[in-house]
């Protein structure tokens, strides 16, 4: 009798047993531990606030006190609105250099109004937002539609032409008094929060929604990682840049209302707010060649500037030295920012390999 060969037994493992690592759960693991680092790093604006609050804290006892928070906060808040109009500029890979001016012409052109035509005070913010339309639509215009010249030297040429007809309109000095609703929007607050920081919260909270819920938002990046080809899959160009304009400009008027409240008066710009600006954007993180930026790291990037600035006075540092402060860390922002680029360049290449099973 012929006995057959019997199949060979599997060989199974008891429950307690250790089961071996599946071929792909090592790449798995490195991915997740990649998109942590990716995190972190995008997490950088935040990082450096806390660092200099601790620094500042360990130097003043008064500087994490509620109150001068509050003032840090309510002190960033111009800079922050004016921070996220350039945001959308720079996202298109573009600077308009007239916001700046836009909200002084804004703020003088309030307390005139309201000067002259008091009974007309509640018209006051309606009209500094047609201002900053009609701004942005000339800038749009020259820039995009008549293509007279690169974004810079148009934008600096009506950053001149603006500043001419603030100092035209006032006549050269402060002009006083701006309706009692702007006063009490810049001063008063609800539940305990400051008016402006409430602003500033609302107007990002919108701006990022338009940024990354709509469909404009992802045109905004296309255009500002390749123009050219964004154009060539369809995106239309030359509208979003033509919006983009506009909604700076209409942000800087709103910035004029805040600051023509807080200030109870309309002022020249001198020219150094939008530079401020730029400043809050590229400290939060956002590239000056376009396609990358973050509504809520500008808007930390603006309360860091605060928060250096408030923290040397409550040191007694003469104000001479407050333009060092800053500048050095916006010269460290931007070589931050070509490091990040690198770095995360490499990490996100080597985490699509990990993630299509390439070692």
């Amino acid at each position: 009798m012929v006995e057959l060969d019997k199949p060979p037994r599997r060989r199974t493992l008891s429950r307690g047993s250790a089961q071996p690592d599946a071929p792909g759960r090592p790449s798995q693991r490195r991915s997740l531990l990649l998109g942590a680092v990716l995190r972190l790093i995008a997490a950088g604006p935040v990082l450096v606030l806390l660092c200099i609050w601790l620094v500042f804290s360990g130097l003043s006892p008064y500087f994490l006190s509620t109150s001068n928070i509050t003032n840090i906060l309510v002190q960033s808040s111009s800079v922050a609105l004016l921070a996220l109009g350039a945001l959308v500029v720079v996202m298109v890979g573009s600077l308009d250099l007239s916001l700046g001016s836009t909200v002084g012409l804004c703020t003088i052109v309030g307390a005139v109004l309201y000067r002259d035509f008091p009974s007309l005070g509640w018209v006051v913010i309606p009209v500094l937002l047609v201002v900053g339309l009609a701004i942005g639509v000339l800038n749009a215009l020259c820039i995009v539609t008549f293509r007279i010249g690169n974004a810079f030297i148009v934008t600096l040429g009506m950053l001149y032409v603006i500043q001419s007809l603030s100092y035209v309109v006032s006549e050269g000095t402060q002009v006083p008094g701006v309706p009692d609703h702007v006063i009490a929007l810049a001063n008063e607050s609800v539940v305990g929060i400051p008016g402006p920081v409430l602003l500033v919260v609302g107007v990002a909270a919108l701006l990022w929604f338009l940024l990354n819920r709509v469909v404009w938002g992802r045109w905004i990046v296309a255009i500002g990682g390749n123009r050219d080809a964004a154009g060539k899959v369809g995106v239309p160009v030359r509208k979003v840049l033509f919006s983009v304009y506009i909604i700076a400009s209409v942000f800087a008027a709103i910035t004029g209302v805040l600051v023509a409240g807080l200030n109870n008066s309309g002022t020249v710009d001198n020219g150094t707010s939008i530079l401020q600006a730029i400043a809050a954007v590229v400290i939060g993180g956002a590239s000056l060649t376009g396609g990358r930026g973050s509504v809520w790291a500008t808007v930390v990037g603006a309360v860091i500037l605060g928060s250096i600035t408030n923290g040397l006075t409550l040191l007694s540092v003469s104000t001479t030295w407050t333009p060092f402060a800053i500048g050095a860390v916006l010269v460290a922002a931007v070589g931050l920012d070509t490091l990040r680029n690198t770095v995360e360049g490499r990490l996100r290449v080597r985490q699509a390999q990990l993630q299509t099973g390439g070692l």
